[in-house]
This record gives structure tokens, C-alpha cells and sequence, in this order.
């Protein structure tokens, strides 16, 4: 992971921070059924209110924002926030990531954990967070099931599970899926 003027490289993906020229794409994709469906609310975002949001989020440090690349052609969106009130990324004990690949090409498949991973590496190891925090519907089995292989663990249970990772479970969890993406690709015979 190498860390670039407001980006991330790795595991076959790149995360750039996100910019004023990103926020109609990632309001068209949020608003698609296929990924709204999967979101806590599932209200349809007006370009006006896309506006207003990014205008809140561009300079807080609480959290930042990014859009998903692979091979150079942006496939979705993500982001990390301070888990607790009053602290901003760089002092976070605990982290919220979140993520969504709009893209159906690859969506269901192994590069859906690259930017997990690449995400999840930059909050434990440059941001130092003690751990990972998410929210996820218990609908949403295939989230639940992801973030299970990525080694969190659910700590409430109802309509909207609370699930967490420390940084030892998510070395263990991860070895194979990590070793597997950061293999050199292979020439192929045409």
C-alpha cells in the first residue's frame, strides 16, 4: 500500500479522495435500487442535496471520502469515519468504514475485497485504529458474509447488526486473500 496525494494504490485497485468532479457519478450510483437497496436510507439523493452533502464533508476530518478505480476506470465509492464523537481520523480509536462497488462486473467476485483490504490496511497501520466498527442490516446477508471472511465479528444482534475487527483478526483472516490479489498478474497467451 503506498500512499499518493490523497490516494491509496493496492491490491489492483486505487482509492482517490474524492473531488467536486466525482459527486454526480457517485449520486447516480448511490441512487441505483441495486445499491440503495443494501443502504441504511434508501431515499432517493437530489442533486441539490449531493451538493450540500459534499460541501459538508470536503474539509472534515472526521472522515474522508473516496472513489473506487480499477485499471484506471472508477467502479465505486468509499469512505472511513471517527467511530466516536469529537475525534477526527487521525487520533480514532475506533473506525466506520464503508464501501460499494457500483459497477455489477465486480460485484460478487475476489476484487470486491481490494478496496476493503486497501482500506482496511490504511486505517489499522497508518491511521492506527485500534479497531474496525460497521453497521449492517441483517437482510444483507451477503455483507454480513463478506465482512465475516474479512474476520469481524458481531457484537449486537436485531434488524441492524454491530459487527467489529481487530487488527489480529483481520491479519488472520486475511493472509490467503491478500497473498492471492498481490500476485503479479499473468501473461496470457493470445
Amino acid at each position: 500500500m503506498t500512499l499518493l496525494s490523497h490516494s491509496l494504490n493496492g491490491y489492483q485497485v486505487q482509492l482517490k479522495s474524492m473531488s467536486q468532479a466525482d459527486i454526480e457519478q457517485v449520486r447516480l450510483w448511490r441512487n441505483d435500487p441495486q445499491v440503495a437497496q443494501h443502504m441504511l436510507s434508501q431515499d432517493s439523493i437530489s442533486a441539490e442535496q449531493q451538493q450540500a452533502w459534499f460541501n459538508k464533508i470536503k474539509d472534515d476530518k472526521r472522515q474522508q471520502h473516496f472513489v473506487i478505480n480499477y485499471k484506471g476506470q472508477a467502479i465505486g465509492a468509499a469512505n472511513i469515519r471517527a467511530y466516536f464523537q469529537g475525534e477526527n481520523l487521525h487520533n480514532a480509536r475506533a473506525i466506520e468504514p464503508g464501501l460499494y462497488i457500483a459497477d455489477e462486473r465486480y460485484r460478487g467476485n475476489i476484487l470486491a475485497f481490494s478496496p476493503t483490504l486497501l482500506l482496511n490496511d490504511y486505517c489499522f497501520e497508518v491511521l492506527g485504529a485500534q479497531k474496525l466498527m460497521a453497521v449492517v442490516k441483517a437482510s444483507n446477508t451477503a455483507a454480513l458474509n463478506y465482512n465475516l471472511k474479512l474476520g469481524y465479528q458481531v457484537e449486537k444482534s436485531g434488524d441492524l447488526l454491530e459487527i467489529s475487527l481487530n487488527y489480529a483478526d483481520y491479519q488472520d483472516s486475511t493472509k490467503g486473500l491478500k497473498a492471492l490479489l498481490n500476485r503479479p498478474a499473468r501473461a496470457t497467451k493470445d
